[in-house]
């Protein structure tokens, strides 16, 4: 079923194994999960292993996170997030609508307008940097800010649609980083992407447990079980992961 397809390798140890060796190149993934469930370090994981392993250069997009605070935190992992930057492997852009400068805040307006589609504007952005670094990773972190803006799921579903399309276009594989908790309605992006994959931090009597599961990967044979994780001090591991055959 999978054979055909070109993969690409996640980075985080012990995933590859239960998604037949990689998510399918050139596609949009879902990284869904509630707060503390390490949406974020899989996302930065994905694009730092990219850089680093499989030389392949990857642009970080964030809506809520400094670019210097994410890129201090990536150091706790080992990461050095600035020199990649350097060589032009990494890009990282901070599209926040609103922004501190002198004591101030002032509203950055490349995204946000008020206007109908800003799905165009992060669109536009998207593939500007994926020329400028010949990029083959993205991560947009978090598509649920930008979904927020719609008040119409239609208009929501086709800016959504274009923006894939387009990336799909340009061969890249792309990660959109989904703010979704059990009792939360299904998001949009779970019916448009072509994989959903779910972090939970979920509290088991006095200790939290991380668990991942793979809950689609169309035209790939997966892993359907709740694979514990841990987050320690190089990052997200699958433990114990169940190969496939």
């Amino acid at each position: 079923m999978d054979s055909t397809y070109s993969k690409v390798k996640t980075g985080i140890p012990g995933l590859d194994s239960v998604i037949s060796g990689g998510m399918k190149s050139g596609r949009a993934v879902t990284v869904s999960g509630p707060p503390g469930s390490g949406k974020t370090t899989f996302g930065l994981q994905y694009l730092y292993s990219g850089a680093t392993d499989f030389d392949e250069p990857g642009v970080y997009i964030t809506m809520a996170q400094n670019i210097e605070e994410v890129k201090n935190d990536c150091k706790s992992y080992g990461w050095d997030f600035d020199n990649l930057i350097s060589q032009d492997k990494i890009l990282m852009i901070d599209a926040r609508p609103f922004k501190i400068h002198d004591d101030t805040i002032g509203k950055d307006d490349s995204l946000y307008r008020g206007e109908q589609l800003p799905f165009e504007h992060l669109t536009k952005l998207l593939l500007s940097s994926i020329k400028r670094i010949e990029a083959k990773r993205i991560v947009i972190d978090s598509i649920t800010i930008l979904a927020m803006q719609y008040h119409d799921k239609f208009y929501m579903r086709q800016g959504l649609q274009g923006m894939l399309q387009a990336l799909e276009n340009f061969g890249v594989t792309s990660l959109l980083l989904s703010e979704y908790s059990e009792n939360d309605e299904i998001p949009l992006e779970w019916f448009v992407t072509s994989g959903i994959i779910q972090l939970r931090h979920t509290r088991v009597e006095d200790t939290m447990e991380r668990t991942i599961q793979i809950l689609k990967m169309r035209g790939i044979k997966h892993s359907e079980q709740i694979h514990p994780i841990n987050l320690d001090s190089d990052g997200l591991h699958l433990l114990h992961p169940r190969l496939m055959p």
